[in-house]
């Protein structure tokens, strides 16, 4: 199977790196059924949990093995997974970016570039179950159950159950 190379490089990518983006990256690119069966398999055997018919668009990639994805999911074209946990039932359009937290760089010592300041920490976000997120949207909070996510949103915030939320930032717009 086109996957057994991946996944060993995922493995050695983790321990040696504490992430998996690079491997990932390329088995991103496996173009058609082939590319998405091969992702399905890469996944199942390096993400802490991948549920049942997860679909992994060209593109789309997990950059930590600490993503956990429930059932029934679709993640678009594009797309970039942090440190995330998905609900099931989940639709993700493309281009979105859905980050390990709002944290994950520190520029406090004025003494250091930015670039060589130690990362705060990731912090691992949860996506409820039966969540549309619109196509070109960034991710760093939580995001409740039964939402939908406008198209080129930003959430920065905290977004509570049964909400339709959009704009830069993610504002509620209507219940739900």
């Amino acid at each position: 199977m086109i996957a057994l190379p991946f996944i060993a490089l995922g493995w050695v990518s983790d321990r040696l790196k504490g992430e998996i983006t690079q491997p990932s990256i390329v088995i991103s690119r496996i173009p058609f059924y082939i590319g998405e069966t091969a992702r399905g398999f890469y996944y199942k055997a390096l993400l802490l949990s991948l549920g049942t018919n997860v679909t992994f668009k060209y593109g789309a990639f997990c950059q930590y093995r600490k993503a956990r994805i429930g059932n029934r999911v679709l993640i678009g074209y594009f797309n970039t997974i942090g440190e995330v946990s998905i609900g099931d039932n989940v639709l993700i359009g493309g281009n979105v970016n859905l980050l390990s937290g709002l944290n994950q760089h520190a520029f406090d010592d004025p003494n250091k570039l930015i670039m060589d300041t130690p990362a705060k920490g990731r912090r691992m976000i949860t996506i409820g179950s039966d969540v549309w997120i619109g196509s070109n949207s960034v991710i760093g909070c939580d995001i409740g159950d039964r939402c939908v996510i406008a198209a080129g949103s930003v959430v920065v915030k905290e977004i509570e159950p049964h909400v339709l939320a959009g704009g830069n930032p993610a504002k509620l717009l209507k219940k739900i």
